[in-house]
């Protein structure tokens, strides 16, 4: 697997635009206790803190988060462990902001994550099971970290933006391959190991009018680097390395967007993404080889046209192009150890209805998607992941939402997405008949009721939410296909709070639904027998939380 060849968006300039020096002339503090129980599983619970520090009245101001949670497990593992795959995450936030003068601002960001979970997920038997028989453990641990640093601040007539971040991640997972051991040499139980670390670091300028938002300018870098290295081990603790791979991607980037008025209450607003992006394959250079590189120049274009019908309604037409790099694979793994990139057009119809302080808003649109040379991992027949290009899809829908407020105290949402997404042509151009894409609901809904009300000297509040996720399939490899989805969660919540305490009650998956979740549990063993990846039963948490 590869990190994304593509840059991350940062804050809009609008957003920007609004600078806040909320936080810099305020101290203020939280403490939350959580206990939680799932049902046919285990217990967890955990701890979350916040405090922020004025450093300097109205110029200087620290907030830091800190957690650590035990999530309860509710795969039980025949024979060997009960609540097998119970988790724990820990991990911290901190930011730091200087307001210098009126003009300029500077933030500092770090954040550290560590999430380990004891075993995997799936069973073998059917999605309504909660059990299967595993002769080892398949723990996982995925250690994160980010740091980043934005400058704003005027300079004459404009507003100039730097935004540096730094990711650096690791993860590692174990996994019974005794079902496929024959395919590296060995015989009996095996047991397999992959490391890998990921780091990406992205540097991006913009300028934009310091008193308008007409239009913005800028430049970015990213670098992204991945390392992976997996290794079979026997049953005699004798292990042999099965593949390193090694990438750099490196991506140019000059951008730009302008809102141009053409009649009244009519804009459109162009934008425009020049970017080149280098892939390569560091492993062959290291061992004395030529090293595989990849490059190639996009262009990807975006208009919308906007039309103000009056104070309230918005009707748009928007058009967009973007444009994935490909990469490198193994050799062995695909054709001239590279895939494609892929690319992807797409139109949007919509209205928009939201008056300031109205009770009733909603928004409606429909879509079309045109993808070309669609990027998909797959399945080896030895069991390990690559990518490749999978054809030519075509997507098309409708999608709605609406918010109201029918008297003080009570909200309510829903939203309804319907869409059909299909692979028309294979990669070699043959012609295919209703394949489905992958991981893609034909049917996705939403629905939730807030209700705040006071109970004597308290606040009180009353929730509950159902989301609908509709059919899907697993993947594009057909002796691995199945249907997916189809099932419908509701959760409901109730908090209490008086002062600074705060006390809440949350129910998930309130029906307990053993619905099929989008994944798939081993790749070594999953062409024996079906794999279910059900979802977390019903779980109920208790929180309790102090501010000040």
């Amino acid at each position: 697997m590869s990190v994304s060849n593509r840059s991350v968006a940062t804050t809009s300039h609008r957003a920007e635009r609004g600078r806040a020096s909320s936080g810099v002339n305020a101290a203020a503090g939280s403490v939350r206790a959580i206990g939680e129980a799932v049902a046919h599983g285990g217990t967890g619970g955990g701890v979350e803190a916040m405090v922020n520090v004025p450093l300097a009245d109205d110029r200087l101001a620290l907030r830091a988060v800190g957690y650590a949670l035990r999530g309860g497990g509710w795969i039980d593992d025949v024979g060997r462990k009960d609540n097998a795959n119970a988790s724990h995450i820990k991990g911290g936030r901190v930011a730091l902001r200087w307001l210098p003068d009126a003009d300029w601002t500077f933030d500092l960001t770090g954040i550290v994550q560590s999430m380990n979970v004891a075993d995997s997920q799936y069973v073998m038997t059917s999605e309504e099971s909660l059990r299967r028989t595993a002769p080892i453990a398949e723990p996982a641990d995925n250690d994160f970290l980010a740091v980043g640093g934005t400058v704003q601040g005027r300079i004459g007539g404009l507003r100039l933006v730097s935004a540096t971040s730094y990711v650096d991640q690791a993860v590692d997972f174990t996994l019974d391959a005794t079902a496929g051991a024959k395919h590296f040499g060995m015989d009996g139980a095996a047991i397999f190991h992959d490391d890998r670390r990921y780091d990406v670091f992205n540097q991006e300028v913009r300028i934009s009018p310091a008193d308008g938002d007409r239009w913005l300018a800028g430049l970015s870098y990213l670098r992204a680097t991945s390392h992976s290295e997996a290794a079979i081990e026997d049953a005699a603790g004798v292990a042999a390395p099965v593949e390193t791979l090694d990438r750099r991607v490196v991506e140019y980037a000059a951008f730009g967007e302008a809102t141009i008025p053409l009649l009244r209450r009519i804009e459109a607003i162009a934008g425009l993404r020049l970017f080149r992006t280098i892939a390569e394959d560091e492993t062959v250079e290291r061992s004395g080889g030529k090293a595989d590189r990849f490059s190639r120049l996009f262009l990807a274009p975006s208009l919308a046209i906007s039309w103000a019908v009056d104070g309230d309604d918005i009707v748009y037409l928007r058009y967009a192009r973007a444009l994935r790099p490909g990469g490198l694979a193994a050799a062995e793994q695909a054709k001239d150890g590279r895939f494609d990139s892929d690319e992807l057009g797409s139109f949007d119809l919509g209205v928009r209805h939201a008056p300031a302080g109205g009770r009733l808003s909603f928004a409606f649109s429909l879509f079309y998607t045109d993808w070309s040379h669609i990027q998909s991992d797959y399945l080896l027949g030895n069991g390990l992941i690559s990518t490749r290009n999978a054809g030519h899809g075509r997507i098309f829908g409708g999608e709605g939402s609406i918010d109201w407020r029918p008297f003080a105290g009570l909200s309510v949402t829903a939203g309804l997405m319907v869409e059909r997404a299909r692979l028309i042509r294979s990669e070699d151009g043959e012609k295919v008949d209703d394949r489905r894409l992958p991981i893609a609901p034909d049917m996705t809904g939403r629905l939730a009721a807030a209700y705040d009300f006071a109970l004597g000297p308290w606040r009180s509040s009353l929730a509950v939410q159902a989301n609908y996720i509709g059919h899907a399939r697993l993947t594009f490899d057909e002796d691995l296909d199945r249907r997916m989805g189809d099932y419908a969660t509701v959760a409901i919540s109730a908090a209490l709070r008086h002062g600074g305490l705060t006390v809440a009650v949350r129910v998930d998956n309130l029906l307990d639904i053993r619905g099929d979740s989008f994944a798939f549990g081993n790749p070594f063993s999953i062409r024996n027998a079906n794999q279910y990846t059900p979802l977390r039963p019903r779980t109920v948490t208790l929180s309790i939380a102090h501010s000040w």
